[in-house]
């Protein structure tokens, strides 16, 4: 192991992937738009989750942009574009004909647009875009979107890693590494979200997602902007109880005046306009706490962690097939919710673990289909 690997950075990754567990499974069973859905909605379950929904993905792309950071560090642009698509372009395909079809053809039989078998499906599989046809890639949206900013973003990645652009950066951190300063940096997601927001819902289809497809890019790249800072991560772990407070803040207005209003704004202009302020900085300073709790507490490494590390991307691939596998076969049951949720959750993670474990870590070609390093030979 490198003395020089900052741990906390792959201590953050697992646990921003490990949450899509509890996420995914909780959409189960709230009335938000999903696959399909449990026969009983628990409208309560809605309270936690959107906790998580304000900066889960947030937090993904930021230190997804921080990996590029490390990334470019070693390696030309066109060794960066190589392995980009070997860890991401090779599992979306794989994941689009393999992975995704079993959870199509769920939703297909629950919504009753499908009669037979799975292999009847695969047999008959319409070869146009979801939803008129069977092919998505559903989950993967993360993974094409990533790919995406990587190509995109390339010349601005290798711009600002130049001299010139170290100078430019230099004088970017002079004026925003502060610890009420960085706030500044909420203001183009702001516009973003007042721009958009009421026009261009969530579809993660890449071409029709303008609000999503802009504002995780600009994640991406502040993620790699501050991510190579050094400064930058002792300014986030001298500052981490500010951040804690402005987290716990923010998220109490979220909830007080926008999601369950118990002080309503009577005015929408002016509810929107706050929600805008309000969601940014709490998105914000979540990350912000976050990665300055991570770099206190958890710069360290032990088995567990590179266990996880290199285990947690082939476990975002799996556990959406199979979390609805597993819903597919409950969701009609009689049992309480609590047990549905814990079977779910507790199914997807063994799952996971076991395919993961006997099915691609020890093979060079599942790693390769996977995402994941081939394993050195001696």
């Amino acid at each position: 192991m490198s003395k020089n690997r900052q741990y906390y950075l792959d201590w953050i990754r697992v646990l921003a992937f490990g949450i899509l567990i509890f996420y995914h499974a909780g959409m189960f069973f709230v009335p938000w738009e999903f696959h399909f859905k449990n026969n009983e909605i628990v409208d309560g379950i809605k309270y936690p989750m959107l906790f998580f929904n304000q900066w889960r993905l947030s937090l993904l792309f930021f230190i997804s942009g921080v990996g590029i950071s490390f990334a470019l560090k070693s390696r030309t642009g066109l060794q960066f574009i190589r392995e980009r698509n070997k860890r991401l372009l090779i599992p979306l395909l794989f994941g689009m004909l393999v992975i995704v079809p079993p959870q199509i053809y769920c939703e297909r039989v629950i919504s009753h647009q499908f009669v037979g078998s799975y292999l009847d499906f695969m047999s008959n599989l319409r070869l146009r875009t979801y939803p008129r046809g069977d092919i998505s890639w559903h989950h993967l949206w993360f993974v094409i979107y990533l790919w995406v900013y990587s190509a995109v973003g390339l010349p601005i990645f290798l711009a600002l890693k130049s001299p010139k652009g170290q100078r430019f950066l230099q004088k970017l951190y002079r004026i925003f590494l502060h610890p009420f300063k960085i706030y500044w940096l909420t203001i183009p997601f702001m516009l973003l979200f007042w721009s958009l927001d009421k026009i261009s819902p969530t579809t993660h289809n890449l071409t029709h997602d303008w609000l999503n497809l802009l504002n995780s890019f600009l994640l991406v790249l502040l993620g790699y902007v501050l991510g190579q800072n050094t400064d930058f991560w002792a300014m986030l772990e001298t500052h981490r109880k500010t951040y804690l407070w402005a987290s716990i803040i923010f998220g109490a207005c979220l909830y007080l005046f926008i999601h369950y209003p118990f002080f309503p704004i009577v005015n929408d202009d002016l509810e929107f306009f706050a929600e805008g302020i309000i969601t940014r900085i709490n998105a914000f300073s979540v990350i912000l706490c976050i990665g300055g709790y991570a770099k206190h507490y958890l710069n360290y490494t032990n088995k567990f962690l590179v266990y996880a590390n290199e285990a947690v991307y082939p476990f975002y691939i799996l556990h959406q097939t199979i979390l609805l596998i597993i819903g597919f076969y409950i969701v009609n049951l009689s049992w309480a919710w609590e047990v549905k949720l814990l079977i779910m959750m507790a199914g997807t993670f063994i799952g996971a673990l076991l395919i993961y474990h006997f099915l691609i870590r020890p093979f060079n070609l599942m790693r390769v289909l996977f995402g994941v390093k081939r394993k050195q030979t001696n």
